[in-house]
């Protein structure tokens, strides 16, 4: 079974401008404390204060690898961002209309397929918002994530990476345990051989099983053991041919003992690091924006064109609320009563469609047509006061901008917020005066 999805949407939350930067710089914060602590386990490791087994270290660079090039691509967009970036301006009515396909499948064969329409209230009325143009609009849902920007896979590779530093905690906690029994028979190793020195026969004895073997061989053997006890099996071939067999696990205890120089300090570093990296999946996904992830081999898709706000949209919103508020409002209420009446399933050629009727349907439609004639007046007035050249050649302004052209719109919207909210201020004040000054006339 597949799944592909693509929304539109803000996440969780709704984050303020001020909000992603802390954001940011927190997952910056983290990323880099992250780096340190796994270059202290590659140092750790050169300078053998912790033996680790030859996968980790490899990984370990792996993941250093993408947090630098994550962090490079961050500063680049920082410094210089893209300028040609296009996004095209929209408005969501009382109403959010989603069509959602759902399709069961099982060695090929079809046995249930619905396709259902949700109508989502809107609980701000409408909302203006810019969404990212894509090079292409008739792509699938699996392959919308290729779409993506560069940085919309930054969340993704932050879950991977913190997936496979959880996979290598674990297994370096399994091995620790393994250290301390590795432990506990270097002890009765040690304490063997302190016994059997004192008590070796002077001459040829029979042993279990009835082979004979030399005292001397006998001692060679066990200073071999003595002397070579971080790791007793390392010549064990080479020592002895012939001779008495101990009763260890030697397959268990061989990889094992390369990790136990310094046991507890490996998995401490890799479980600081995995805290770290999951405080930088919970930043980043807070500031990410347009972003989704692909698994072909598991045959999963998913991708959230971000809806972007800035400071024009809210002033586009405001003044639309203000001029038709009353009437939208209405006209929301009503629709929302329409449809849930009017919700009906039907089935067509074994394939369920759960949706409104036509009449309801059209009544939507309308409403997304008048809510953008309504933007394109406010936005056409908007950008002739910021773009001169619009009215000299009288022509109509597109709804596709770049982000230069954005980010002038934004600038002079926040100047037109702030000079009204000091002109609201001013009048408040003189209103405040005159009060003042009639209560002290009626005084006199």
């Amino acid at each position: 079974m597949a799944y592909a999805k693509t929304s539109i949407g803000r996440g969780c939350c709704k984050v303020s401008k001020k909000q992603k930067k802390i954001s940011k710089l927190a997952s910056f914060c983290f990323v880099l404390t992250e780096i340190l602590v796994l270059v202290a386990v590659l140092i750790l490791n050169g300078n053998d204060v912790v033996n680790v087994n030859p996968p980790i270290p490899a990984i370990i660079i792996i993941i250093l690898s993408i947090h630098v090039l994550i962090q490079l691509w961050e500063l680049k967009v920082f410094v210089k961002p893209d300028s040609g970036e296009k996004f095209s301006l929209t408005v969501q009515g009382s109403h959010e209309r989603k069509k959602s396909r759902h399709r069961r499948t099982m060695y090929g064969v079809t046995f249930s397929d619905e396709v259902r329409v949700d109508y989502d209230r809107n609980c701000e009325g409408i909302l203006v918002y810019f969404r990212k143009v894509t090079s292409s609009s008739d792509t699938g849902p699996g392959c919308q994530p290729f779409l993506l920007p560069f940085r919309g896979w930054f969340t993704f590779f932050h879950v991977l990476i913190a997936l496979t530093l959880m996979i290598c905690t674990i297994s370096i906690y399994i091995n620790y345990d393994d250290c301390n029994r590795l432990q506990d028979y270097k002890k009765l190793l040690a304490e063997s051989h302190s016994e059997a020195t004192q008590t070796v026969p002077p001459e040829k004895t029979e042993v279990d099983g009835g082979d004979n073997f030399d005292a001397a061989m006998y001692g060679e053997l066990l200073d071999a053991f003595a002397h070579n006890v971080d790791n007793p099996f390392s010549n064990f071939g080479e020592q002895i041919s012939d001779g008495p067999s101990l009763d260890v696990d030697r397959e268990a205890f061989e990889p094992v003992s390369e990790l136990c120089t310094h046991p507890l300090v490996l998995p401490i570093l890799l479980f600081l690091s995995l805290i770290l990296q999951i405080t930088a999946v919970v930043s980043s996904y807070y500031q990410a924006e347009d972003c989704g992830f692909c698994l072909p081999l598991f045959c999963l898709a998913y991708t959230r064109w971000f809806k972007h706000t800035n400071a024009y949209t809210d002033m586009i919103q405001q003044n639309i609320q203000a001029k038709h508020g009353q009437r939208l409002q209405q006209e929301g209420e009503q629709l929302e009563l329409a449809i849930r009446r009017n919700t009906q399933k039907t089935q067509v050629d074994d394939v369920f469609y759960s949706d409104v009727g036509p009449q309801t349907a059209k009544r939507y439609e309308d409403q997304i047509v008048l809510l953008h004639l309504l933007l394109a007046q406010e936005h056409d007035q908007a950008c002739k006061e910021v773009f001169p050249e619009h009215s000299i050649q009288n022509k109509g302004v597109s709804f596709i901008l770049t982000a230069e052209e954005i980010e002038a719109l934004n600038i002079h919207s926040e100047q037109a917020m702030e000079t009204v909210a000091v002109n609201i201020d001013d009048t408040v004040t003189a209103s405040d005066t005159t009060e003042l000054v009639a209560n002290s006339t009626v005084t006199v």
